[in-house]
């Protein structure tokens, strides 16, 4: 099999949407295109046109062009087209292959691509593996406040025994609780007031205080970037009095975590609340909940600051969907390969300035 054939080959199995008169050009070789101008962090239709015709004569020699470099309407036209649910089985599949760490924590959590659909942006509920630092996947909302039914489809695609599920309080359901137990995984949710009366109970026990010496309890300290965090986390599994009251498949622990930031000598704290299935190990929960946010530091923000997804202002049918697919895959891959001491920043210019680059990293998977 050669070079072109291993790199083209992930995308078997997608379905041409085009009537035969109009496949002038492969539907793999403008896939290929998309995924190589993702790993170079090109973010419009103009641009994925623009690099192709700067490096065509590297990009023949493993993407077919038999009708030449398809100009950027062809592209938008075609990513606009695809059987999103199709394309994402294909990404989900292909990033199943990359994992190296079976046990993890996994993030759920929603961002919204501001300036897709105009008035009414994509939605996105992801699902990040910490370990792994990879996007297992993903499920389109219509708005954020569909979070609550977008979470039991994105749960239904991941192998979830054994992992840790964190997942911010608008998830905090019942019913996504018992999927998670259903599935032999673990879960922290964190509390708000949209469990208003679990919520009010959990956070005057805590805030009363009388028992909180006798409580699991963990305390560590982070320094840099001119910051100072202390983070504290008291748990406990002594909640017979909480299930008299609030029926909660697996619930096994309450927990509290409190942060004290110091940046240029000014404080602030805050304090989150959570319940779990996990055992009262304040450490595990308190290192689950830091984690947590990983997918907001290194998911969202990356999208947003490297890849410059809220700008991206590509809105035809199914295009926004794909392209976001697009920029998980080539994170997922940038994440998988590149040095530690380079920065994503950095590999995507590498892979913009020759797609040999973009090559090299492809190989090594």
């Amino acid at each position: 099999m050669n070079g072109s054939n291993i790199f083209l080959h992930m995308f078997d199995g997608m379905e041409d949407p085009r009537v035969n008169r109009t496949r002038i050009h492969p539907l793999e070789s403008i896939l290929g295109l998309g995924l190589l101008g993702a790993l170079a962090g090109i973010d419009s239709f103009v641009g994925l046109q623009d690099f192709a015709e700067t490096h065509e004569d590297i990009l023949k020699t493993i993407v077919p062009f038999p009708g030449g470099i398809p100009s950027h309407d062809t592209i938008g036209r075609v990513f606009s087209l695809i059987e999103v649910e199709r394309f994402h089985s294909i990404f989900f599949d292909f990033t199943e292959k990359l994992k190296r760490k079976v046990d993890e924590l996994v993030a759920i959590d929603g961002k919204t691509i501001r300036n897709s659909h105009g008035k009414n942006p994509l939605h996105v509920v992801s699902a990040w593996s910490e370990s792994n630092k990879l996007v297992l996947g993903q499920i389109k909302t219509d708005s954020k406040s569909n979070e609550i039914t977008a979470i039991p489809l994105l749960l239904d695609m991941l192998d979830l025994e054994n992992n840790i599920i964190s997942i911010d309080a608008m998830g905090c359901q019942k019913k996504i609780a018992q999927q998670i137990v259903a599935k032999k995984g673990d879960y922290l949710l964190a509390l708000k007031g949209n469990q208003k009366n679990l919520y009010d109970d959990v956070r005057a026990y805590f805030e009363n205080g009388e028992d909180l010496d006798e409580m699991s309890y963990w305390e560590e300290f982070d320094k840099g970037h001119g910051r100072i965090e202390k983070r504290q986390c008291w748990a406990t599994s002594n909640i017979s009095w909480i299930k008299k009251h609030h029926d909660w498949a697996g619930l096994v622990t309450i927990a509290a975590v409190r942060c004290e930031r110091t940046i240029k000598h000014k404080k602030s704290s805050y304090t989150r609340f959570y319940i779990s299935s996990l055992p009262d190990d304040a450490e595990k929960i308190c290192n689950a909940a830091r984690m947590h946010w990983g997918i907001e530091n290194k998911l969202h923000w990356c999208l947003d600051v490297v890849f410059n997804e809220d700008k991206c202002c590509i809105r035809n049918d199914n295009a926004p969907e794909i392209m976001g697919i697009m920029r998980k895959w080539a994170l997922n891959i940038h994440n998988t390969t590149k040095p530690k001491t380079v920065s994503l920043k950095r590999s995507l210019a590498k892979c913009a300035m020759s797609p040999k680059n973009a090559f090299a990293i492809l190989r090594t998977l």
